[in-house]
């Protein structure tokens, strides 16, 4: 009688999932920080603009990390 072990696809999975999450905090990151030098030059600027750059950017590195350890974590 054979047995049968399948290798999970989670690291794969998860680690594209973070990516995923990873490009958009970065595209945020870039729109926010953007938006922010656009308002800035026509005086009118909101120091909350660099809040949220700050979290986007946050974000996008942790879900970096998490998909580099995703994909560590399952790797066989």
């Amino acid at each position: 009688m054979t047995t049968m072990s399948s290798k999970t696809d989670m690291g794969v999975g998860l680690g594209l999932l973070f990516s995923i999450l990873a490009i958009a905090g970065a595209i945020a990151t870039t729109v926010f920080g953007y938006t922010y030098a656009v308002q800035h030059a026509a005086g009118e600027a909101s120091h909350a603009l660099q809040v949220n750059s700050g979290i986007a950017f946050g974000v996008a590195m942790t879900a970096a990390a998490l998909a580099i350890v995703a994909i560590h974590l399952y790797d066989n």
